[in-house]
């Protein structure tokens, strides 16, 4: 048992969630590529990058670096001014070198590269896998690639996903692949040493890509399966390629030894029928917990979307066999803001609604804390989650448009329950100075990630009431938001870049202005809305969940009533008489002096 809830608790770490909408099945005919990133136990570096396109020298070479997830996460002169070196800081040592090509495109990059100019557009969610493999500079470490590095070179150098797919899976295969969190030698990571991209473009094309380490901790197997036009599909941290029929290209691309590999490790056999690719390669975990941690998420987003199927809540995702379909056809045209509210949900009035029962305590949070313990048991698993720390909807409205009216970037930071999503257009160069300021181990009014995060966590005291309010301010913003994007086909860049930036700072300070607002409102357990006789109301607590508590049966043994002869206490002698009336007289007196001074009394009490 100690086993597998350990090696959850692992995947853990970076365990995002990707929601992909091909473009026939979305109300305006763009393709929607989501993703929430979902760090792990270490601080994030928060700023969003644009990069800028490049011409480079004949013979230049291209440096790959390993992923560093704190601030800054590279500090290096060849990928524009926000990675150049600051005061006291070294350069970023590579891992090693590739050749570089003539030209690179722009992209904006986080942890992974999301979109480039001509809108290709990518997001991530970490897998579990039956190989691990490390970096160069580790023992045991033959690899040159992780997905952070393979994910901005595909924005680099493509503008098709099939492009993307076969540069990244070429690479990987000739330099090695490693999940950047395949833990070490002495603890391998198999529970999230694989990856997933989905990976959208303007020719109308989505695809799955799935990359592992390959034989002896080196080189990679990977498959890409292309999402049928008219679906929607879902990744949470687990494979969802089943079937690969490697002689239809058009649907299928796959690593030259995804079959050899799986025979030759006994893992698969031409006699069982076509390649199963996630039977092949998934880790399986023991027990429910892995399954139900992806599973119950992949139920979530196909049961919002095609809630005809009736799918099985229960069954989580399986190694052994498919328990969720690859894709499905949704029952109605998805609304891009369809996919943003998704992307905040705690399965509310679901079953497994987290706002609900005694963990979510009395005001409904549904923040389930992750710790040190090893302990049998679990919570559900959200798509919105306490260490989100951003995520975004990438819409490709395609090639029939100029790509910087074509490509939108939908970026939100901090907890998608808490976030509005800001457009910038994928061809702009430059995002406002709040978007690129701001450590999280560093508290800062400058920092548009501070200001949801500190209202995020303002919302905690009590999230019922404090999060209602949020998410209204955030339906007002979000509402202003694609209203500003109406007519975006006949602006030009420099107009499209001014607008968005001038939305994203008018938020900044707006959000800032709530989060003070929330403070004043909500404090000290009182809900206090202006200066009168009636603006301070004391709430307290909801009556079912007060019922549960200690209060119902306080005082319990902690008080004896006195005995009844206790009375006679004042009997004892003349003196404790004299004393009584003397006690009386004062009060007496007391109370005269008091009616005769100026009546003023507030309308409420507070203990000391």
């Amino acid at each position: 048992m100690r086993t597998w809830l350990w090696v959850v608790a692992a995947a853990a770490v970076e365990g995002c969630t990707i929601v992909a909408v091909t473009k026939g099945a979305s109300a305006d005919g763009s393709s929607l590529t989501a993703h929430t990133d979902d760090a792990g136990w270490t601080a994030a570096d928060v700023r969003l990058v644009h990069v800028p396109a490049k011409d480079h020298a004949p013979g230049s070479t291209r440096a790959v670096y390993d992923f560093n997830a704190g601030y800054p996460r590279l500090v290096t002169n060849d990928r524009g001014s926000h990675y150049a070196p600051r005061e006291g800081q070294e350069l970023t040592k590579p891992l090693g070198f590739i050749p570089q090509v003539a030209h690179t495109y722009a992209y904006f990059d986080q942890d992974y590269g999301m979109m480039n100019e001509v809108q290709l557009s990518i997001a991530e969610s970490t897998c579990s896998a039956k190989t691990v493999g490390w970096p160069s500079t580790h023992p045991y470490g033959y690899n040159l690639f992780g997905i952070a590095e393979l994910s901005k070179i595909a924005l680099e150098r493509c503008d098709s996903a099939r492009c993307a797919i076969r540069t990244m899976g070429d690479l990987a295969v000739e330099h090695g692949f490693f999940s950047e969190d395949s833990g070490d030698p002495a603890a391998p990571g198999y529970g999230d040493s694989a990856e997933t991209l989905a990976i959208s473009d303007k020719y109308g094309e989505t695809w799955i890509f799935h990359v592992l380490t390959g034989p002896h901790n080196a080189s990679a197997v990977w498959a890409a399966q292309r999402v049928p036009d008219g679906h929607v599909t879902a990744v949470a941290n687990f494979f969802t390629i089943r079937t690969l029929n490697l002689s239809d290209p058009d649907n299928y691309l796959a690593s030259p030894n995804v079959e050899s590999f799986a025979v030759e490790m006994g893992w698969w056999h031409p006699s069982d029928g076509p390649i199963d690719f996630t039977r092949a390669y998934a880790y399986a975990v023991p027990g429910p917990v892995l399954a139900l941690y992806a599973g119950r998420r992949v139920w979530r987003i196909f049961d919002t979307f095609a809630p005809s199927l009736r799918l099985d809540s229960t069954l989580g995702s399986r190694v052994d066999y498919p328990t969720y379909p690859f894709s499905v056809a949704p029952d109605a045209p998805i609304e891009i803001d369809g996919v943003m509210e998704l992307l905040k949900d705690h399965y509310e009035g679901t079953p497994y609604d987290m706002t609900k029962g005694v963990a979510a305590g009395p005001f409904g949070a549904p923040v389930r804390f992750d710790g040190p313990h090893v302990l049998k048991g679990g919570w559900e698993r959200a798509i919105s989650m306490y260490r989100t720390m951003f995520s975004f909807v990438l819409q490709v409205r395609g090639a029939a448009f100029d790509d910087a009216v074509g490509g939108t970037l939908w970026y939100g930071q901090g907890s998608p329950h808490g976030t509005v999503y800001v457009p910038f257009s994928c061809a702009q160069t430059s995002v406002p100075a709040s978007y690129l300021t701001g450590k999280e181990s560093e508290f800062s009014t400058d920092s548009m990630w501070w200001a949801f995060a500190f209202v995020n966590n303002w919302s905690l005291l009590r999230f019922s009431v404090i999060n209602a309010d949020v998410r209204a301010e955030a339906r007002r913003w979000q509402a202003e938001a694609f209203e500003g994007q109406r007519g975006v086909a006949n602006r030009s860049l420099r107009a499209l870049e001014s607008h968005n930036n001038a939305f994203a700072t008018k938020l900044f300070h707006g959000w800032w202005a709530l989060a003070w607002r929330l403070v004043g409102k909500y404090s000290d357990g009182y809900v206090t809305t202006d200066e009168g006789p009636d603006g301070m109301q004391v709430n307290g607590y909801p009556l079912e969940w007060l019922k549960t508590t200690e209060y119902v049966a306080w005082p319990g043994n902690t008080y004896k009533n006195p005995p009844a002869d206790d009375a006679t206490v004042f009997a004892a002698s003349p003196s404790a008489g004299v004393g009584l009336v003397g006690v009386l007289l004062g009060m007496f007196i007391g109370i005269g002096v008091m009616l005769a001074l100026p009546k003023r009394r507030r309308e409420y009490h507070r203990l000391a």
